[in-house]
């Protein structure tokens, strides 16, 4: 998987049930830490506490926006800008294979 940059917005898709939905924010991709391979901390965007997060061996309810959570946890939303803009490249390309 790609790494995400601050600032990404992702959907929570892993983890626990309760917060799988959840739109966040990338605040910082911290790599290696703990027993995660590829971790980030992330803030929920409109602010609210998760709904459950780990805190060593204990599950805790609304104790915070932010977290480390796992990168195949989370599935950043598409820039539909950026997107046409790789899409208008890619036809310039082409044009350019199939006219010379």
């Amino acid at each position: 998987m790609s790494s995400l940059k601050p600032g990404t917005l992702c959907v929570i898709v892993g983890g626990c049930p309760e917060n799988i939905g959840l739109l966040v924010e990338v605040i910082e991709h911290l790599g290696v830490c703990g027993d995660k391979e590829d971790a980030y901390c992330v803030r929920t965007v409109n602010g609210r506490p998760f709904h459950q997060i780990w805190s060593g061996n204990d599950l805790l309810r609304g104790a915070s926006n932010e977290c480390i959570t796992d990168r195949y946890k989370l599935r950043p939303l598409l820039d539909h800008k950026v997107d046409d803009e790789a899409d208008d490249r890619a036809v310039e390309r082409t044009e350019e294979l199939t006219a010379g």
